[in-house]
């Protein structure tokens, strides 16, 4: 779908218009002379430019310079992308002048570039948030790595006393972003790195103008509701999505889930799957009384219906819940620890200077004479020095960076994978409803329409008792005693939706000659009878559709979500693993740095006077 919007985005780059001069210096008042700036070279703007008619326009040499220029940005960008030598991080961050705003810089380049080759866009936490979704968006079958979360009141009231956790905060979000961008290029599913949203986001072009992307295809071809969408191609077109009845409360950026389990959801797919039994029983009872043929589920043949949640993904569910509650668990352990760390550190500095003051006093109260014990003191006070660093080294160096934030971004991302179980359940909840859309049309036209019944045919579901399940079972008994009662006309007081979607003119020569003998027994008040029963077919035939559409693409959803599932298993076993070897290793190096701090002390004592 990419290369279907190559040309399209183009035409509504932002550096097409206004001053281009942004192009090389986005931000003139707050980048560092310091920093590399933007490969892109200044274009010869021209002030008369824009008011050059078109067919001036074109033929100017600045603007042709500028186009070129841009798209060659553009496709440098997306080959960096694929480029198996691709280097990227976040490498500074600076305070927008005049605002609170942070503003954080991205470097990307091939291996071995210098700073000059190198690309840099600048953007905010804001922007991140708002890509990340839109790529949720884009791909709800994909998990999307996470981001830091957004600062608290709390935490805003603290940096406005204490400046020191600000930038704490801000270098920890450097080093997220840098995790999130690694992650989403080297290993994530190539559409991601691949979609043209990417594209623009590490594009300085749209440095300035990141809403520009965001209303350009491919995010502008997006529904509002993600569920009036193909949930594997949501840039599908097809009209039939719109008419998907809607669903309430979803909203795919948000990681809280209050629906129930995918268990429950499968009980209760089992059981509206009795119902479609007894609905396709009752329409082919009325086939055969009526001779006419009604809508079925699909004109396809292979039809498949989707009855049945795989085990496997209930088992992913129950998985990701669990290594969520243990990773919890984890985090709350990793920030005791961290806290212990940075008070033992405290502890170590406060008990060196205190050692350092007394070697200091008795050195002056003993002038003159033997200071070996002032000199065991200071020693011992340089020991604790030294594990001070050692300690303080491996807490900012290895237990935060490579540990603890690592393991509450693993966390996030077993959220991340929620999600899109979380989309799954809606898209069957809206699949349950158009069978019972259906159903509820079934009932609606055999309470309404008096068919007349054919020779030899039963007029009764007697023939359907035999079936073994207690609820088609008691929904028959239902039906028999609201014909028995008179009160079948009951079932059709609804009016449907449906009744919006129109039809078209075969559907009623489709119908028209076997409506005949229908309409003769109604007498004058036939004609009516025949054109609510040709806009209940058309109805009927729209819903058969939609539960066609709806089918395949739950089929496919269950397989896009299966496979997801397993690489991503696979990716965060692995990335445990590795986690778990480089804190043993580091955790090693500290103690083993800090127990040769003592044994020179010790043989520094044994050897003294």
């Amino acid at each position: 779908m990419g290369d279907v919007f190559n040309d399209i985005e183009q035409d509504n780059n932002p550096s097409f218009y206004g001053d281009t001069s942004i192009l090389a210096n986005p931000y003139p008042h707050t980048r560092s002379q310091q920093q590399p700036a933007s490969p892109v070279p200044p274009p010869q703007h021209s002030p008369r430019l824009q008011q050059q008619p078109p067919q001036v326009r074109e033929q100017s040499p600045d603007a042709t310079d500028l186009v070129n220029s841009t798209l060659g940005l553009s496709n440098k960008i997306s080959a960096l992308l694929d480029s198996s030598d691709l280097e990227i991080a976040v490498v500074a961050s600076e305070h927008l002048v005049g605002t609170s705003v942070v503003v954080y810089s991205i470097q990307f380049g091939r291996k071995g570039d210098s700073d000059d080759q190198r690309i840099i866009v600048k953007r905010r936490y804001s922007e991140f948030k708002s890509f990340r979704e839109q790529l949720l968006r884009l791909f709800p079958t994909v998990i999307v790595p996470p981001i830091p979360e957004k600062h608290t009141l709390l935490s805003y009231l603290v940096n406005s006393i204490d400046n020191s956790h600000e930038i704490h905060i801000i270098d920890s979000r450097k080093r997220y972003f840098t995790r999130f961008l690694r992650e989403l290029i080297f290993a994530s599913d190539p559409r991601l790195r691949q979609s043209a949203l990417t594209v623009k986001f590490l594009d300085p072009n749209y440095e300035m103008a990141w809403d520009n992307a965001l209303s350009e295809p491919p995010v502008s071809v997006l529904p509002k509701s993600m569920l009036l969408a193909n949930p594997v191609d949501t840039t599908d077109q097809n009209g039939l999505y719109v008419l998907l009845p809607s669903i309430n409360g979803f909203d795919i950026s948000k990681s809280s889930d209050n629906m129930p389990s995918l268990r429950r959801i499968n009980d209760d797919l089992a059981k509206l799957w009795e119902q479609i039994q007894l609905m396709e029983a009752k329409r082919h009872e009325f086939e055969t009384r009526s001779k006419m043929t009604l809508p079925a589920n699909s004109e396809d043949e292979n039809f498949t219906p989707f009855h049945n949640i795989p085990p496997e993904l209930v088992k992913f569910e129950n998985e990701f819940h669990q290594s969520i509650k243990a990773l919890d668990d984890l985090d709350k352990l990793n920030n005791r620890s961290v806290k212990n760390y940075k008070q033992m550190i405290h502890n170590l500095i406060e008990l060196g200077g205190n050692l350092n003051n007394f070697s200091l006093q008795v050195y002056d109260n003993s002038p003159g004479v033997d200071n070996s014990l002032s000199a065991a003191i200071e020693k011992f006070g340089s020991a604790l020095d030294s594990n001070f660093l050692n300690f303080e080294g491996f807490l900012q160096d290895r237990l935060i960076t490579e540990w603890q934030e690592p393991v509450h971004q693993m966390n996030q991302y077993f959220y991340s994978a929620l999600i899109s179980i979380k989309f799954y359940k809606y898209k069957v909840i809206q699949y349950k409803l158009l069978y019972k859309l259906k159903f509820q049309k079934y009932q609606e036209m055999f309470g309404t329409v008096s068919v007349p019944e054919a020779p030899g045919k039963p007029a009764d579901l007697d023939h359907l008792e035999g079936l073994p399940s207690a609820s088609l079972s008691q929904a028959i008994q239902k039906i028999k005693h609201a014909k028995d009662t008179g009160q079948a006309g009951q079932l059709r007081q609804k009016k449907s939706w449906y009744g919006i979607f129109g039809g078209g003119s075969n559907y009623n020569k489709q119908f028209s000659k076997r409506l005949s003998a229908v309409e003769a027994e109604e007498g004058e008040n036939g004609a009516d009878v025949g054109s609510k029963f040709i806009q209940m077919e058309r109805e009927l035939t729209k819903v058969a559709q939609l539960i066609a559409l709806t089918t395949r693409d739950m089929n496919n959803l269950t397989d896009e979500l299966i496979k997801t599932y397993r690489q991503f298993i696979k990716q965060l076993e692995r990335k445990w693993l590795e986690l778990m070897i480089a804190y043993l290793r580091s955790g090693k190096q500290l103690f083993e740095a800090n127990r040769d701090n003592f044994t020179e002390l010790r043989e520094w004592l044994e050897q003294a006077p």
